[in-house]
């Protein structure tokens, strides 16, 4: 069924010609019908039409003023006019402007209007057709001129392509949307410095690819002949953007609702990824400039997925991005180090605490709060490979360091394993590492290693250049130093949490090691 458009000013003209059965013998289908050409306007705007069938006279808008506006964006309607005789020199201006048939309204009937709906069928069937063979080929040509795309759009963000040039670039790279009327959805892969350590550049570009295809074809689902008017174009670094032309659209509901449709289908297809993607969305920008704008506020919304990850990021939800670090994290800065000499492990917790809740409350900028973590673990002597800080996606894993802060920076420093050293001493420093909080022997540990505990202790000697008893007894007493500075425990508790089952001798052997007793340790490192 051919979806049909009926625009006239006159009530009883419209609803005459609906009565007539011609349509559906002929195929035809009136969908909607309308008074004057701003409505015919607005409901190509939202229905899939195939024919038109208008008359020429009409307020606001009339015929011709219509046909105009169709041609320039709709080039593969049928139009029909509708006429009288008195008309014709509009109908010659009609059909200059393009439209395909004219019917006099003072012989239609229901023959006569059979007869041109049969006569007509061929040329709309053919130009149908043609309309799908242009869009597989307009869909080839766009999955194989992105490089053009790519510059063109980077061009206008960057702000040397303008005028006369921008639309010449617009014409060599395929792309139909003039742009005046634009809005941008920015999707970020969160994992990409991740992966991109991991992928070779094709398998990259494989992914990339594979992505803006997808998601192409999805456009063209959801948009069917207005998918020209989504550009999907791979920026590089895991960020797609999807630049949506809407200058052919006067309503501003409208607009929004195309924004909101394409914005969600962008949503829908990256939950459908193996990976997590941040989504920002802005809103409709006017002008050339336009576009320059929308990409900007969808490129500060993407900055807020660093938070919430779970949902599409309007830039019109009132939330900001702020580019300063909260006094919190300063402050935490400052005292990095007495709290590492104090080993002041509770107040630490609450400082980070502090920060934590700040940056969520304020939405600072993911970038600011990374140099801040990279001069905090440099201060507090904390050493972290590069990727270390690409690879936190969000702020339930900066929460997460922040809880394994203290751990990493007061962990039990264990004597270190020599390189080379046999598998029955290897075995038996993990037994040791692992239950020295136990009332363990050299025999348990000879049995772990799988040897005998007389060869075990001649070679325990030989490599690590200290004796079983010792080693063990100084995992003891880091275990019992650790706990005096960061817990509230009694002495005696800490003795018998750090594997020494009599406090006597705990705090002669303390006192021996350290030149002071486990009290006067505790109140000197926790100051």
């Amino acid at each position: 069924m051919f979806r049909t458009l009926l625009v006239d000013d006159d009530f009883l003209v419209r609803s005459y010609l609906k009565t007539l059965n011609a349509w559906e013998k002929a195929g035809y289908e009136v969908v909607k019908d309308v008074q004057d050409g701003e409505e015919a306007l607005h409901v190509l705007e939202e229905e899939k039409i195939d024919v038109i069938i208008t008359d020429i006279s009409m307020p606001l808008m009339d015929g011709i003023e219509l046909i105009r506006h169709i041609r320039e964006e709709k080039e593969n309607i049928y139009i029909m006019v509708l006429s009288c005789h008195d008309d014709f020199e509009y109908v010659k201006e009609a059909m200059r402007l393009g439209a395909d048939e004219y019917i006099l309204k003072n012989t239609l009937d229901e023959d006569t209007l059979l007869e041109i709906l049969e006569k007509s069928r061929h040329q709309i069937e053919s130009r149908l057709e043609k309309s799908s063979e242009q869009e597989r080929t307009r869909k080839l040509i766009r999955m194989g001129s992105h490089t053009l795309k790519y510059h063109f759009f980077n061009g206008i963000l960057s702000g040397t392509l303008n005028g006369q040039e921008r639309e010449a670039k617009r014409a060599e790279a395929g792309i139909r949307g003039r742009f005046q009327n634009s809005a941008v959805i920015n999707m970020f892969m969160h994992e990409w410095n991740e992966k991109n350590q991991v992928w070779s550049p094709l398998e990259a570009e494989q992914y990339s690819q594979s992505f803006r295809h997808g998601l192409m074809t999805e456009m063209e689902d959801l948009l069917q002949e207005d998918s020209d008017y989504a550009e999907i174009i791979y920026l590089g670094a895991g960020i797609f953007c999807c630049f949506l032309d809407m200058s052919s659209m006067r309503r501003s509901s409208v607009m929004r609702q195309r924004l909101t449709n394409v914005a969600s289908a962008c949503f829908r297809y990256c939950k459908k990824e193996p990976y997590h993607f941040g989504i920002g969305v802005s809103n409709i920008c006017f002008g050339e400039e336009g576009i320059r704008q929308a990409y900007q506020q969808a490129r500060e919304m993407m900055k807020l997925s660093f938070y919430d990850d779970s949902d599409i990021l309007y830039f019109d939800n009132g939330k900001e991005i702020s580019s300063r670090l909260p006094e919190a994290a300063e402050e935490l800065y400052e005292r990095i180090e007495i709290l590492k000499k104090g080993r002041k492990q509770e107040e630490l917790a609450e400082m980070w605490r502090r920060v934590t809740d700040a940056c969520k409350r304020t939405h600072v900028d993911s970038k600011l709060v990374f140099q801040w973590l990279r001069r905090l673990d440099k201060r507090a002597g904390l050493e972290r490979p590069a990727e270390f800080y690409s690879n936190v996606h969000n702020m339930d894993e900066l929460c997460r360091i922040a809880e394994n802060y203290s751990r990493e920076l007061f962990a039990d420093k264990k004597i270190a394993v020599p390189a080379g050293v046999s598998g029955a001493v290897r075995h038996a420093i993990e037994f040791i590492n692992g239950n020295y909080k136990k009332p363990i022997s050299l025999q348990d540990a000879a049995e772990a290693a799988g040897v005998n505990p007389a060869y075990l202790s001649y070679l325990f000697k030989q490599e690590m250049e200290i004796g079983f008893s010792n080693y063990l007894q100084e995992c003891r007493m880091e275990c019992a130093k650790e706990l005096l500075c960061t817990t509230n425990y009694k002495i005696k508790d800490v003795a018998s949490e750090a594997g020494f089952n009599d406090y006597h001798y705990f705090s002669k052997t303390f006192k021996k090691l350290n030149d002071c007793s486990p009290a006067d340790y505790r109140r000197e490192h926790s100051q």
